[in-house]
């Protein structure tokens, strides 16, 4: 295994346990062994963007792996950290969506949707959200049939 890998592998560790400044120095040595790694470039643009507050650089990286690599959903998920990092609400949840195309099943990125207070189209959109037959519809198709309504918007 490379030294780049071995630097990546403990700064997903580091993330996962919220020790960012330990991650930034290790997804920093990782990225410096190979540039245009697109998962270097990503992780590393997250972290500096929320660790150092530089959300200018972790645009830039984010958005670059996402070019080089766009069926990849932990590079949208990074991504929309760093603009929730940058509180731009409606860009997050943009990209979030867009990940979910490709990992429908990704919990941290429909758990931070939910937390960014996305809500799906009401089922009938001509009646207002709270009217009681969008109510009922939305919570039988939630329940009985998830996904459907979400599945039919991302063809």
């Amino acid at each position: 295994m490379s030294e780049g890998r071995e630097h990546f592998i403990a700064g997903k560790r580091f993330l996962r346990e919220d020790n960012l400044d330990r991650a930034l120095k290790a997804f920093d040595k990782a990225w410096k062994e190979d540039k245009e790694n697109p998962e270097y470039m990503s992780y590393y643009g997250m972290v500096r963007a929320m660790r150092a507050g530089e959300i200018g650089l972790g645009l830039e990286f984010c958005t670059r792996a996402v070019k080089k690599e766009f069926f990849r959903a932990e590079f949208y998920l990074n991504l929309g950290k760093v603009y929730m990092a940058a509180g731009n609400k409606k860009g997050a949840i943009k990209v979030f969506k867009k990940g979910l195309r490709y990992d429908a099943a990704n919990e941290e990125m429909n758990s931070l949707l939910i937390q960014l207070g996305f809500r799906n189209r009401p089922v009938i959109p001509m009646l207002d959200r709270s009217n009681p037959l969008n109510k009922f519809l939305g919570i039988l198709f939630r329940r009985t049939i998830p996904g459907l309504l979400g599945k039919r918007k991302n063809r």
